[in-house]
C-alpha cells in the first residue's frame, strides 16, 4: 500500500529542506507556527528510524480508510520510507488504545545513509504531524557477569536478601539488605502476578526460571497465527521486539535479562541455584516472568530495538496481564533533557508508561481482572556516579532505584539526586570482587543454565520489582482479594523504606530517595492499605479512631482538613478525634509521616 500524498508536504518543498540539518524549536507547546514539536537531538539519534505522532483527525482518517498498517513512500533525495503504527492494532484493547491516543504514533524506517534530521524536517513540515521524536540509544544499567565455578551456596552469596554482617570472609553490615527472609514468613509469591521484564531476552528454559515463566494462554506455539489477536504472532513467553518475532534470544553475552529475572522470580526450594524474591515455595506458586526483548548486547545502547521497541513492550505488558514493569535500562546519558521529556504529551515512551500505569490489570471495560488495578513502573537510576537527571527514571510517575553495597553505603557507580525515589542492594565489587555483587541466574557459554554475579542499578531495580510482586501476592492472597491499586502499592513501597542517610556521605545525603527497600515492612504496610471508613457525626458529637488499626507507626502522624468549620480534628498518642461543628461535608487526610496517606470522608448532620 502506498501512502496518500496528502499526508506529507508537497514533494517540491523537499528542495528547500534538503540543506536543513538543524531542528528549530517550536514557539508554543503546540508548535504549529514552526512545525511539529521535535523531541531529542539529531546528533545523538540512532540512524535509519524515527517516531512521529499524527493529529487526532488524521489518525481517524487513516483508520477509516484502512491505512493504519504498514505503508511505503518513495521520496526524492530521501529514498524509500517505510512506516507503520508504533503500537499495532490489538483486538479488544483497540478502543482504549485509540482513547489514549497511542494509535497516533508511527515509526518510520529508512536508509541509515540518510541524515535523520532531514527526515525529521520532512515529517515536521506536514500539517498532519504533531510531533517527531528521534530514536534514542538505550543503555543497560549493569556490568558484566562473573560466573562461579563451584556449586552456589545461595544463602551466603545472596547477602542482598539477608545480610548477617559477614559474607564469607568479608565483614559487612548486618541488615544492609532487602529484608527478604522475614517477608517470606508472610508470603512467597502468587502465579497470578505477572512481572514484565523489558530487557534482553530471558532464558525461559533456565533450570531455575522455567517453572515461573509466563506463558500466553491465548497463543498456539509455532502456527504463525496471531491466535489471541493482540497484534503479535507466536508470543508464547513474551515477544522479541528487536526482530519482531516470538523467538526470544539469549546467550552468555546477553545474560542481563536472565539475571534480572532471577532476582525477581528464580524458583525457591527446588534444591538448585538461587532464590527469587517472589519465586514461591517450590510448589508452583511463584510470580510469573514475561520476557519482552528490547535490548541488545552493546551496553552503550547502539544495539537492540531502541526507543520504539521499548515503548511497544511497555504497552504490550499492560495489554497482556502484567501489573509490574521492570526496566533496568535508560537513555544514553544526556540524550534527553527534562524539557524534551516534559514537552506536552509528545514522548512515545512517556505515553506508553502512562498507559501501563492506568490500564495494567484492567480489562477492556475498565474492570479489574488482575491482582492489582493499574500498574507500577520501576526503572534503574543509572550507573554514571552522577547527579545528572536521567530519563525515563526521573519521571515522577515511575519509581527510580539507586544502588547500595553490602555495607549499606551508596554503590560507587550509582546515580543519585533529588529525582531518585529509593534505593536497594545493587552490589559493589570494588569492595569485594568475589562476593560484593548480586548473585542470580545467567546463561553459560554453551547456552545452558548457570549462575553469576553482576553489579549495577540494574540489579537494584529487580529487588524493588520482586518486592512489589511479593506485596501484590500478599494482598491478593489465595482468596484473590481485589481492591489494591497501583497508587496504594506505590505509597506502601515508598512509605516502608528504612533510613539510608546514616550510611551516606555529604555528597549523597538526601539524594538516595526516601530510603532503602524493606520488603518485610512493605508487606506489612500493604496489608494495611485499605482506606479508613467514612464517618457520620451529629453537631456536637465526638468520635475517636485508633490509628494503629490503619498505620504501622503512629509516632509522626500529620493531618489536614478541607473544612475545619465543619469538623474539628486533633491527634494524641495515635488516636484521632473528630468533633462535629456544623452541618456539612469535609475530607480529613491523615499520614504517618511517610508516603502513605489515607482520607476520611466526614459528614456532619
Amino acid at each position: 500500500m502506498y501512502l496518500n500524498k496528502s499526508f506529507f508536504i508537497p514533494l517540491a518543498a523537499l528542495g528547500v529542506l534538503a540543506g536543513c540539518t538543524r531542528n528549530a524549536e517550536p514557539e508554543s507547546p503546540q508548535g504549529k507556527e514552526a512545525g511539529a514539536v521535535v523531541i531529542g537531538d539529531a546528533r545523538t539519534a540512532l540512524p535509519g528510524q524515527i517516531l512521529f505522532k499524527v493529529s487526532p483527525s488524521y489518525a481517524v482518517t487513516k483508520a477509516t480508510a484502512g491505512m493504519d498498517r504498514e505503508e511505503h513512500l518513495l521520496v526524492p533525495e530521501l529514498g524509500e520510507i517505510r512506516f507503520e503504527r508504533l503500537f499495532p492494532a490489538c483486538g479488544r484493547f483497540e478502543k482504549r488504545t485509540r482513547e489514549a491516543g497511542l494509535d497516533r504514533w508511527f515509526i518510520a524506517d529508512f536508509s541509515k545513509d540518510v541524515p535523520v534530521a532531514r527526515v525529521a524536517e520532512y515529517l515536521r513540515s506536514s500539517e498532519n504531524v504533531e510531533a517527531v521524536e528521534y530514536e534514542q540509544a538505550l543503555r543497560l544499567a549493569s556490568t558484566a557477569a562473573f560466573p562461579f565455578n563451584e556449586s552456589p551456596r545461595a544463602q551466603e552469596y545472596q547477602w542482598h536478601y539477608n545480610n548477617t554482617g559477614r559474607v564469607f570472609t568479608s565483614s559487612t553490615v548486618a541488615g544492609a539488605d532487602a529484608r527478604v527472609y522475614d517477608a517470606w514468613q508472610l508470603c512467597t509469591g502468587n502465579p497470578d502476578v505477572i512481572v514484565a521484564v523489558i530487557d534482553q531476552g530471558v532464558k525461559y528454559d533456565h533450570e531455575d526460571l522455567a517453572a515461573n515463566m509466563w506463558k500466553n494462554p491465548g497463543e498456539i506455539p509455532g502456527n504463525g497465527i496471531d491466535d489471541d489477536e493482540n497484534g503479535y504472532i507466536d508470543d508464547i513467553y513474551g515477544y522479541n521486539f528487536i526482530d519482531n518475532s516470538g523467538d526470544i534470544t539469549f546467550s552468555e553475552e546477553d545474560s542481563h535479562g536472565t539475571h534480572v529475572a532471577g532476582t525477581i522470580a528464580a524458583v525457591n526450594n527446588n534444591g538448585i541455584g538461587v532464590n527469587g524474591i517472589a519465586g514461591g515455595s517450590g510448589k508452583g506458586d511463584g510470580v510469573r516472568i514475561m520476557t519482552l526483548e528490547t535490548l541488545g548486547t552493546a551496553a552503550n545502547g547502539t544495539s537492540g530495538g531502541g526507543l520504539g521497541a521499548s515503548a511497544r513492550a511497555m504497552k504490550y505488558a499492560a495489554d497482556n496481564g502484567a501489573v509490574i514493569s521492570q526496566n533496568s535500562w535508560g537513555y544514553a546519558s544526556g540524550a534527553l533533557s527534562s524539557g524534551d521529556w516534559n514537552k506536552g504529551n509528545y514522548s512515545a515512551m512517556k505515553e506508553a508508561i502512562d498507559y501501563f500505569i492506568q490500564y495494567a490489570g484492567l480489562d477492556e471495560n475498565g474492570e479489574q481482572v488482575g491482582p492489582m488495578a493499574g500498574g507500577i513502573v520501576i526503572f534503574a537510576a543509572g550507573n554514571d556516579a552522577s547527579e545528572l537527571t536521567e530519563y525515563p527514571a526521573a519521571d515522577p510517575k515511575v519509581v527510580s532505584v539507586a544502588a547500595t553495597s553490602y555495607k549499606g553505603t551508596p554503590s560507587y557507580y550509582t546515580n543519585f539526586g533529588k529525582w531518585v525515589s529509593m534505593c536497594a542492594p545493587g552490589g559493589d565489587e570494588v569492595m569485594d570482587a568475589n562476593y560484593g555483587g548480586v548473585y542470580s541466574t545467567v546463561v553459560a557459554a554453551d547456552g545452558s543454565s548457570s549462575y553469576g554475579s553482576m553489579q549495577g542499578t540494574s540489579m537494584a531495580c529487580p529487588h524493588v520489582s520482586g518486592a512489589c510482586a511479593l506485596a501484590v501476592s500478599y494482598y491478593y492472597g489465595v482468596d484473590k482479594r481485589k481492591g489494591l491499586t497501583a497508587d496504594m502499592l506505590r505509597g506502601a513501597l515508598l512509605g516502608s523504606c528504612k533510613p539510608i542517610d546514616p550510611f551516606c556521605t555529604a555528597a549523597y545525603a538526601s539524594k538516595m530517595g526516601v530510603g532503602s527497600l524493606d520488603t518485610y515492612r512493605l508487606l506489612l504496610t500493604v496489608g494495611m492499605m485499605e482506606g479508613i471508613p467514612s464517618v457520620s457525626l451529629k453537631v456536637g458529637e465526638t468520635r475517636t479512631l485508633d490509628l494503629k488499626e490503619y498505620f504501622l507507626g503512629v509516632s509522626a502522624i500529620a493531618y489536614s482538613c478541607t473544612d475545619s468549620s465543619v469538623v474539628e480534628v486533633s491527634v494524641s498518642k495515635g488516636v484521632l478525634t473528630l468533633v462535629g461543628k456544623k452541618p456539612g461535608e469535609a475530607t480529613v487526610s491523615v499520614s504517618d509521616g511517610t508516603a502513605v496517606v489515607k482520607t476520611i470522608e466526614v459528614s456532619v448532620k
